[in-house]
C-alpha cells in the first residue's frame, strides 16, 4: 500500500515566495511601462521619472536598469532632487 504524502508546510512557503516574486515583477512591468509611455510622449525629464520611480520603492540599481542608466546617475539626480526639497 502506497504512502499518503503528508502535506507540509514548505509547498505553501514556496507558493508564498513564488506569489511575491510574481507581484514584484508585475509591480515592476507597470512602473517601466509608465516610465516608458511618459518618455516617448517627452512628459518627463530622465531625472522626474527618476524621482517618481524611487518614490515607489525602488533602490537605485534597480531604477538605472529599468531606465537603462547607470545607479550613480540616478543617486546624482536623487541627490540633486533633495536638495532642491530642502528649505533654506
Amino acid at each position: 500500500m502506497p504512502k499518503k504524502e503528508s502535506k507540509s508546510s514548505a509547498p505553501r512557503s514556496d507558493e508564498s515566495d513564488e506569489l511575491s516574486i510574481l507581484k514584484k515583477i508585475a509591480r515592476l512591468l507597470e512602473i517601466l511601462a509608465s516610465v516608458n509611455l511618459q518618455a516617448l510622449r517627452g512628459d518627463r525629464s530622465q531625472a522626474e521619472m527618476i524621482s517618481m520611480v524611487d518614490s515607489l520603492g525602488c533602490g537605485p540599481s534597480e531604477i538605472a536598469r529599468l531606465l537603462g542608466t547607470t545607479p550613480n546617475t540616478v543617486n546624482v539626480a536623487l541627490y540633486n532632487a533633495k536638495k532642491r526639497k530642502k528649505p533654506k
